[in-house]
Parts: structure tokens; sequence; C-alpha cells
């Protein structure tokens, strides 16, 4: 990732005023509740490993670091596979803060 990049992560880290940050698939969907992998804190370290969980979930596959002021965690006792795997939420009316590109194994090299 570019250091660009990285700097504007940062900011949006410490700056947004939303509850819940987190990464979803770019555009969300669906859009007004989109599947998201929550970030545990609000720094790099936090959202890299929210980067990796949601490239792992959505491969190869443009994602985008959003902003909600509310979450569920939806669950679904009857159906068990309709449940989101741990460290996902549903957020609610998400804002789009920064887009992120796909991973290109050919830029790390």
């Amino acid at each position: 990732m570019d250091p660009e990049l990285l700097h504007k992560i940062a900011q949006v880290l410490r700056s947004a005023p939303h509850q819940h940050l987190g990464i979803t698939s770019n555009p969300p969907r669906p859009a007004n509740s989109p599947s998201t992998v929550r970030l545990e804190r609000r720094d790099l370290n936090s959202f890299a490993a929210a980067l990796d969980r949601a490239r792992m979930e959505w491969p190869d596959t443009p994602l985008t670091l959003v902003g909600a002021h509310g979450a569920v965690g939806a669950t679904n006792i009857d159906d068990p596979s309709d449940a989101l795997p741990p460290g996902f939420l549903q957020f609610l009316d998400p804002e789009m803060l920064v887009s992120l590109p796909v991973d290109d194994p050919a830029a790390d090299a």
C-alpha cells in the first residue's frame, strides 16, 4: 500500500466521528447494511488485521473503509449458516471513507 494512502487512512482513523469503523466490499452490498469487518481499535494495526480478514472474505474485490453510527450482529438461531463470522457486523447506513485498491502481489515484489 502506498505511503500516501496509509497517511490518509491514519488521519481518517483519528478523526472519523463515527462510532464504528470497518472494511467492506466496494460498493457495500447491500448499501444500507453491508456485512463489515469491524476494526477493534482506531489504529493502523487493527486496520491491517481487518484488511487481511476482508481480503480473505472478499478476494480480488475492491474494498472500502467505512464508518457508521450503528451496527448489529446478525445471527440466525434456526440456521447457523446465516450468521456473520466472528468479528463481522452489519453496519447501518455506512459512510464510505476511503476506497482501498485490490491487493496486487506484483506491487509487493
